[in-house]
């Protein structure tokens, strides 16, 4: 998740504000034009509507739409669109949980723990986006477009290679990743260091995209798919499971919650699997690993359901034995997550980013646990929804 604290302000005092612990809150937009290396052009005013996805499991990660008044200020072949949520934090007092005006009374009882002078704006990026070519409609002697918009990945997607590309055996996983992305033009990246060396040479095809062989790559080594952050940097890291990650915000339906009432709870034992068996094979060496999820407490678990149901694969393309391990154990995780979903609504929350872990507390449902968060959608627009899908986190 993006952090609460920025331009000046304490994260208890933006986060007050997000939960409208004065009573209300003012939001507002603002968008920026960049130039294809993501220098600022300037603002743009032309934005009647937009919403911004994330879709965790996709293979672009991060859309957009945006309806625009044409003013022949956007070069739709290579401008994008980075717009922001602002979030009015006002001048008052966090006592305790509570923020107060200062021109509201208040116990003395409580903990003054924050006094600003003043309030301020805060901004968060929401992302990068490339532009499609849009349709043209007008309207009341204006011309608008309806434009699709995708984070940097397009670039991955679209790109592909010409001739067969071979990464050599003795290669770093890392230096493979960030020489494709420079092949692609890509110079904004943060990519965790790895010691791991490819133990055999990887090839492509022509005709892959560059997409696909980078995740490849990441693959190997246990690292999560390549995405991109708010700022525009194609990122990935080595792969943790949400059941050792600490929760990075709590939806609870208290006197401070933005839950809305209505959410929905599925759940789907049907064919989950509870043993992975993943076999890696090549010319250099021949890997086999297994896990078997025997945790009395699953409800998929061999000993829950009294029987076994084997998800068996073969790959050709793992760093080593401890890599491969942590591949299975990853998929036997991700596997056992899916029977429990959650779909709810809250107000507008700038935070959430990519495979967010949530505390979730909601006392109609009884819903009181560890969720990690596979997509939401925000619409741009003050006093709209935001919707989010959640996978239940579970040990096994």
């Amino acid at each position: 998740m993006q952090p609460l604290a920025r331009d000046g302000f304490t994260a208890e005092q933006v986060k007050a504000a997000i939960h409208m612990a004065g009573g209300s809150r003012k939001i507002d937009f603002r968008y920026e034009l960049l130039d294809k290396n993501d220098n600022v052009i300037g603002d743009l005013n032309n934005v009647i509507d937009a919403e911004i996805s994330m879709d965790s499991l996709a293979s672009i990660k991060r859309t957009a739409k945006f309806r625009l008044k044409d003013d022949g200020s956007i070069n739709f072949l290579s401008d994008r669109i980075r717009p922001y949520l602002r979030l009015y934090v006002p001048p008052g007092r966090l006592l305790g949980r509570y923020y107060y005006f200062f021109q509201s009374s208040f116990s003395a009882e409580f903990d003054l723990r924050v006094a600003p002078e003043k309030g301020g704006w805060v901004e968060f990026p929401l992302g990068i986006f490339l532009l499609s070519s849009p349709t043209r409609k007008d309207s009341n002697q204006n011309i608008y477009r309806d434009v699709e918009a995708y984070d940097g990945l397009l670039i991955l997607r679209d790109d592909k290679f010409d001739t067969r590309y071979t990464v050599r055996a003795g290669t770093n996983y890392r230096q493979a990743v960030i020489d494709i992305l420079a092949s692609a033009g890509i110079t904004k990246h943060n990519i965790e260091q790895t010691d791991k060396v490819l133990p055999v040479d990887m090839e492509f095809e022509p005709g892959k995209e560059k997409l696909e062989a980078i995740n490849a790559l990441l693959t190997a080594i246990n690292y999560t798919p390549i995405h991109v952050d708010v700022y525009g940097y194609f990122t990935s890291m080595t792969y943790r499971s949400p059941s050792i990650r600490s929760a990075e915000y709590t939806y609870k339906d208290d006197e401070l919650s933005i839950i809305y009432a209505g959410m929905e709870e599925e759940l789907d034992l049907f064919n989950v699997p509870n043993k992975w068996v993943v076999l890696c094979s090549n010319a250099e060496q021949s890997l086999m690993s297994s896990y078997t999820n025997s945790n009395p407490n699953s409800p998929t678990s061999t000993v829950n359901r009294g029987r076994t149901i084997v998800d068996y694969r073969e790959v050709t393309d793992i760093a080593d034995q401890q890599s491969l391990d942590a591949y299975v154990q990853r998929i036997a995780f991700e596997a056992s997550q899916v029977y429990g979903k959650l779909t709810f609504e809250t107000a507008l929350n700038p935070l959430h980013d990519y495979m967010d872990v949530l505390e979730i507390d909601y006392s109609p449902l009884g819903i009181k646990g560890k969720y990690v968060e596979t997509g939401w959608t925000m619409p741009l627009k003050a006093g709209a929804r935001m919707k989010h899908e959640v996978r239940k986190v579970v040990a096994i």
